[in-house]
């Protein structure tokens, strides 16, 4: 998907997001199906859920109507948008928050491609200066500006950059 983005966001006024090149569809493992009316939803190991329905022509998902083939399915993965977007599961809650760090204590570890585990999600937090937050794989290039913040889903190789003296903490979220 391409995608491009106004040079300042309209959620948060205090970060500036440069053009958005290709993004890849991200993959998340399928963990568990439960009926939904007409439909299923699928619990993925992002923390995310997913609709997923056989109204032919419109979704062709035969295997949905069968339990041993719905039972199949689990642990293969299936593409999510919101993890695309990075939109954080609405169920998550932060479990650990990282000390503070300046332009020259932040980790080397944060500076070069890393990834969070599966089904952990970051939040960057910067509470002075600006920092820049690259995800190659979802065509990103953020600058996050003092009071806003950059979101990181799991697994998606990502790195930081301060571009001035900064300050910033890092919050690990997942979902129950």
């Amino acid at each position: 998907m391409s995608l491009v983005l106004p040079l300042f966001s309209g959620t948060c006024p205090a970060t500036l997001t440069a053009v958005v090149i290709t993004a890849q569809p991200v993959p998340r493992r399928m963990l568990a199906f439960e009926p939904d009316g007409d439909g299923w939803i699928v619990r993925l190991d992002c923390g995310h859920t997913r609709h997923i329905h056989h109204r032919p022509p419109l979704a062709t998902n035969p295997w949905l109507l069968d339990a041993r083939e719905r039972e199949a399915r689990v642990g293969q993965n299936i593409e999510c948008a919101r993890c695309e977007r990075l939109e954080l599961p609405a169920a998550a809650v932060a479990y650990k928050t990282t000390a503070v760090f300046d332009e020259v204590s932040l980790p080397q570890g944060l500076r070069s491609e890393h990834t969070t585990r599966v089904g952990v999600w970051g939040r960057i937090e910067v509470l002075a200066g600006r920092v820049r937050l690259v995800t190659p794989s979802l065509g990103r290039d953020e600058i996050i500006a003092a009071g806003a913040h950059g979101v990181v889903a799991p697994g998606i190789v990502h790195w930081l950059e301060p571009l001035e003296p900064i300050q910033l903490r890092v919050v690990f979220l997942r979902t129950p």
